[in-house]
């Protein structure tokens, strides 16, 4: 066999066949990704990535390797030397497995040259070695088992013709129908009852996984049975010539059929211990954040799935290529979730941009936005130079048991870069999907509760949060009136807002549900401003309090009596003189900061900056260390506060505080309470109809937010009729603030049991390459990694043949 691997070898680089397959190889390749524009070129992405490489290669490989492989049998049948080798004392299998050796080599070779592709990203990147070197090595070894596979596939069809033409339109085809011909066959209605075992059988399946850099035992064993398969079955024709005639077997003599069954045996060992061995399975994630694993969370929850769960992702078509990298990104957590659920995990991509009829278009586009989808507007470069207006949408729907809930994944914070966005959003991909998985599965709907009676929000302006809760919650809203055990069925409460003092029996009863285990979401103002007297002119901030002061404080939160200021904030129109006309004219607010998100911690995570009006300060208080402590959202880096009463007027935009005085940095304005707390009441003597009065709690949580405008969505009214805006929406601007995320976070945190929204915590590194190196340099890169393979294979090229010339001339 080492003689027969050795001559073809030599075979393949003493003629001119081995180093056009690995030129060609490389062109292709160098093309795509560094010289033609488009989404597989590696400068114009500017992510520090390999991938292209690995998208691109099965395709190349598809035309290649049979051209390395069609003459390996067949020239040896046309020009009647194989019945002289099978003269020789070496056995079918012998000449078989040495000629598939001696093709899968040269296939190694054409991959050796693109270390320069590895060596040049990590060099362009924004910090020297920003690539993830585990995950490319295991897309790499992926590659290279899809090559063994046409390689083998390859000499199978050397073995049917003695045509090389012919060997190489089946091997093509062969190579055609196991990539992408079986995830086709499972299309067909027929097979609807074992399309995920059909999908099984092709290359496809296996190589998605093992090129994001996942190791799976059952994928390398499909590799290593698929090889075995066709070089067994080549080498049994092969054998098929020595019993009666040539070619395939006419009539099967004892022998033949004996060589017949031993296949047959050998497949079928094959299949079992596949099977066998794919019960006890194991993977590894070569990648160097692991963003292939799943959670032990996610696992548990996709473990209970009964039913099928189905997602429509409706980001598909022409699109930036940023929005294509998450595409892939999208479709590389589905296929986990797929993996992780034993294949009760499906879904579909779907262009909303397909109908040509813009009318129906539009139609069908508004139809997916009234279900809850939120589109992005982006521009992107048209055929003729020009720039086009795309509407995107970054979204799915998941359905499960006629259930649909949507899924927006998209994290567009507009203060942060486009890439960092992006890379957010496939951050937090697996805590967007799960989420509403599990809360299908869930057996019993949580209740949450709105607490009227104390001049709180409007149901009108918490509208829209709200209707958000009511995907996830049941959502009721009412009085306590000092009933005990009235807020029992509930798994939290929202305080939103409220105006009015709170009497002893309803803080009592607040108490008590604390104290049992109950979770509250406090939105609290300590500072009343009128807004209809600002508008007329001007108001007087007040100091309010609502007799909860002293709740909070014994929980270990206090809301201080002043109003803080942001030079980092909201613009609001305001009406003015101008040259003795009335003009509408932008000023930065400082009453209404933006309020900054806790970036360690997974409720704020990620989230886009929070829309603030006339917010008070928190501290944290007390030194109960059964109480944990984390602030949520701050002040900006230039803050300050102002105690009230003070006087407050639009015309105030006129001479603003100096700079200097802004004196604060990030001051606390949301807080976060987990722990045991003690209760208000431990030590009075009160009445309590709900029999033993509590003095310590259960392990709660609360948060506690000194603002009560950030639940409060602005209302239009529409004729006789009130209309709620978006939450978090600032009409002048158009920018939709991180309230909403903010709010609908709080809630999971306070009543995830299972604390799925940990997930939100996951860093994914972002590997950007460097664009002041590509813009100073592009041209230099591009010859690099175009000359420099080719260079490269002609200098061994070179080197080879001198040492052949040198040995045979001694």
């Amino acid at each position: 066999m080492f003689a027969i691997y050795k001559r073809e070898i030599g075979s393949f680089f003493t003629g001119l066949t081995g180093y056009i397959v690995i030129l060609v190889y490389l062109v292709i390749n160098s093309l795509l990704m560094w010289i033609l524009p488009g989404q597989w070129n590696i400068l114009d992405t500017g992510y520090a990535s390999l991938e292209p490489l690995f998208i691109i290669s099965p395709w190349v490989f598809l035309f290649l390797v049979p051209a390395v492989t069609m003459r390996m049998v067949a020239e040896e049948k046309r020009s009647g030397t194989l019945e002289l080798l099978l003269s020789r004392p070496v056995s079918e299998r012998q000449i078989i497995y040495g000629k598939y050796l001696a093709s899968l080599t040269l296939v190694l070779l054409a991959l050796l040259p693109c270390v320069i592709y590895y060596v040049s990203v990590s060099l362009l990147g924004q910090s020297p070695g920003n690539i993830d070197s585990g995950g490319t090595m295991g897309a790499a070894l992926g590659l290279f088992f899809l090559a063994a596979i046409y390689a083998a596939a390859g000499i199978f069809s050397s073995t049917l013709s003695s045509n090389q033409v012919a060997s190489f339109i089946i091997s093509v085809i062969t190579g055609l129908i196991l990539f992408i011909g079986f995830d086709s066959f499972a299309m067909l209605p027929g097979l609807k009852n074992i399309d995920e075992l059909v999908i099984r059988l092709g290359i496809n399946e296996h190589y998605k996984s093992i090129s994001r850099g996942v190791v799976d035992s059952r994928d390398i064993l499909y590799y290593l049975v698929t090889v075995l398969i066709f070089t067994e079955l080549s080498a049994l024709l092969l054998r098929s010539g020595k019993w009666k005639g040539s070619g395939l077997i006419k009539t099967a003599t004892a022998k033949g059929k004996k060589s017949i069954a031993a296949f047959f045996i050998m497949l079928l060992a094959a299949v079992v211990f596949s099977i066998i061995s794919s019960q006890y399975s194991f993977r590894f994630d070569l990648t160097s954040d692991k963003r292939h694993t799943l959670s032990d969370k996610t696992r548990e929850v996709l473990s209970g799935l009964d039913d099928e769960v189905y997602f429509q992702v409706y980001l598909d078509g022409e699109m930036p290529v940023e929005f294509k990298k998450l595409r892939r990104s999208v479709k590389a957590m589905l296929d986990e979730f797929r993996t992780g659920s034993d294949r009760k995990v499906d879904y579909s991509f779907i262009n909303p941009a397909e109908e040509e009829d813009e009318t129906k278009r539009n139609r069908y586009q508004l139809s997916l936005i009234n279900k809850g989808l939120k589109p992005v507007t982006v521009f992107d470069n048209d055929n003729e130079g020009g720039k086009t207006e795309k509407r995107i949408f970054p979204s799915m729907i998941m359905n499960y048991n006629n259930i649909e809930i949507p899924v927006n994944f998209l994290k567009n914070n507009p203060s942060l870069p486009a890439a960092v966005n992006l890379s957010n959003s496939v951050e937090g991909l697996e805590y967007e999907l799960i989420q509403p998985i599990s809360t299908a599965l869930s057996d019993t709907i949580r209740k949450v509760a709105f607490i009227e009676g104390h001049g709180e929000l409007a149901e009108v302006e918490v509208a829209d949060i709200t209707l958000e809760m009511a995907r996830y919650f049941t959502v009721d809203r009412g009085t306590i009136n000092g009933r005990a055990g009235v807020l029992d069925n509930y798994s939290a409460i929202v305080v939103a807002g409220p105006q009015k003092r709170f009497s002893e029996e309803d803080k009592l009863v607040i108490d008590q549900y604390i104290m049992n285990g109950g979770k509250v979401l406090w939105f609290i103002d300590e500072v009343m401003v009128s807004k209809d007297s600002l508008a007329g002119g001007g108001s007087v901030a007040l100091y309010r309090p609502l007799n909860l002061e002293d709740q909070l404080f014994k929980y270990g939160v206090r809301i201080d009596p002043v109003l803080v200021q942001g030079t980092d904030c909201l613009i609001i129109p305001v009406r003015t003189m101008i040259r003795d006309s009335r003009q509408v004219i932008p000023v930065p607010w400082i009453y209404y900061p933006f309020l900054y998100p806790n970036s360690d911690h997974p409720v704020t995570r990620n989230i886009n900056r929070v829309k603030s009006e006339f917010v008070n300060p928190v501290d944290t208080v007390g030194g109960d260390n059964s109480v944990k402590k984390t602030i949520l959202l701050a002040s900006p880096a230039e803050s300050r506060t102002v105690s009230p009463p003070t006087l407050i007027s639009l015309e105030d935009y006129k001479n603003p505080p100096p700079a200097e005085s802004f004196t604060g940095s990030y001051i606390p304005v949301a807080a976060l309470l987990e722990g045991r707390f003690n209760s208000l009441y431990a030590n009075r003597m009160v009445s309590w109809e709900g029999g033993e009065l509590k003095k310590k709690s259960k392990t709660t949580k609360m948060i506690v937010v000194a603002d009560g405008d950030i639940i409060r969505n602005e209302v239009r009214r529409i004729g006789n009729r009130l209309e709620p805006e978006r939450l978090g929406l600032d009409k002048y601007s158009g920018q939709t603030f991180g309230n909403k995320d903010f709010v609908i976070n709080c809630l999971n945190y306070l009543i995830d049991d299972r604390g799925l929204i940990d997930l939100r915590s996951r860093e994914l590194k972002v590997r950007l390459l460097d664009k002041e190196k590509i813009s100073d340099n592009r041209l230099l890169w591009q010859l690099i990694n175009t000359l420099g393979p080719l260079l490269l294979v002609l200098l061994a090229g070179s080197i080879y043949g001198l040492l052949r010339k040198r040995k045979y001339a001694a």
